[in-house]
């Protein structure tokens, strides 16, 4: 990991365990209920400063050779900082950091007309290009590096009525470390969301754009993803969850567009002490992935500390 990209992490990790709260609690405010801070932690709108946690499994199928064999391990860190306003609303500061432990990257033989150097076929780059098919090269290994970090800048709040809204600007940045399969720029666009949210739990939809900023234009961004929040409470802090991104890449070929999960899974929220933690796992699969190359089964454990925040009544 370079300098600059050591700094990004450690000051994003910093401004989330230090970054004051605009609104304090009072003498006769109480503690939230465990029901109350699950509900919280499934809306992206939260007053709750935390550090989610994912990682994910996924398994790949598709047209290409041994596609069905491949499978990878990634770890993403996403430190959450909401400054709550007079108004009720929150700003929100977020980020995602992945960590790729192994990535299966098709490589393509040196002498090959389609060979290219320093250049290695991950799931978005064999998307785009459709000289990509069996005979053109195998599936390999790729090493464990940092990903590209995404960053998203965020207005929303719950009004009284419980309905959920959320604008924002998203953008993510260059920070691959594997210099053969990263995309090497700049993206950036509007992201907005919105929902409900009751007694029983919430459900809504998160919807970003992200367009290429800077770089060569044969390798290029025109995403469309909307992420579905879906959380049921059962009581005691027990939550039925569903939260599945669907992705549409424009760039990409036809019949390698539209990646589209379904599933769910559990989530339980506790204290340690008097710090809430919240664990769930979820399965999803996709019931339309690429037709050469995508994901077919996605397994993701989540655990989250709450740092500080909005914890009273």
């Amino acid at each position: 990991m370079s300098k600059t990209q050591s700094f990004v992490l450690l000051a994003i990790i910093g401004l989330t365990a230090t970054c004051p709260d605009s609104v304090q609690a009072t003498e006769s405010e109480q503690p939230r209920s465990l029901d109350e801070i699950a509900r919280e932690l499934s809306n992206p709108v939260t007053g709750l400063r935390a550090i989610f946690n994912d990682f994910e499994y996924r398994t790949y199928q598709g047209d290409l050779p041994d596609a069905g064999d491949q499978a990878n391990l990634i770890y993403q860190l996403k430190p959450s900082i909401p400054i709550r306003l007079r108004n009720g609303k929150n700003l929100l500061l977020r980020a995602t950091i992945p960590l790729y432990l192994d990535q299966p990257l098709w490589e393509i033989p040196f002498g090959h007309p389609l060979w290219e150097i320093d250049i290695s076929h991950e799931d978005w780059r064999i998307r785009q290009d459709p000289e990509i098919v069996a005979g053109t090269g195998a599936f390999d290994n790729g090493h464990d590096h940092l990903g590209d970090i995404s960053l998203d800048f965020a207005y929303g709040g719950v009004s009284d009525n419980g309905f959920i809204s959320m604008y924002g600007i998203a953008t993510v940045l260059p920070t691959n470390q594997d210099l053969t399969a990263g995309k090497d720029h700049w993206s950036l666009g509007p992201e907005v969301a919105f929902g409900k949210q009751a007694d029983w739990g919430v459900i809504g939809a998160w919807a970003t754009h992200l367009t290429r900023l800077t770089g060569e234009k044969s390798v290029d961004t025109n995403e469309t993803t909307v992420k579905i929040f879906f959380a049921y409470g059962l009581g005691n802090g027990w939550q039925v969850v569903s939260n599945p991104k669907i992705t549409y890449d424009w760039e990409a070929v036809k019949g390698d567009k539209l990646l589209l999960p379904v599933g769910g899974g559990i989530a339980k929220t506790t204290r340690i002490g008097q710090a809430p933690l919240r664990f769930s796992l979820e399965a999803q699969y996709f019931v339309v992935s690429p037709d050469r190359f995508g994901t077919e089964w996605l397994i993701t454990l989540n655990v989250t500390p709450v740092l500080s925040g909005w914890l009273m009544r």
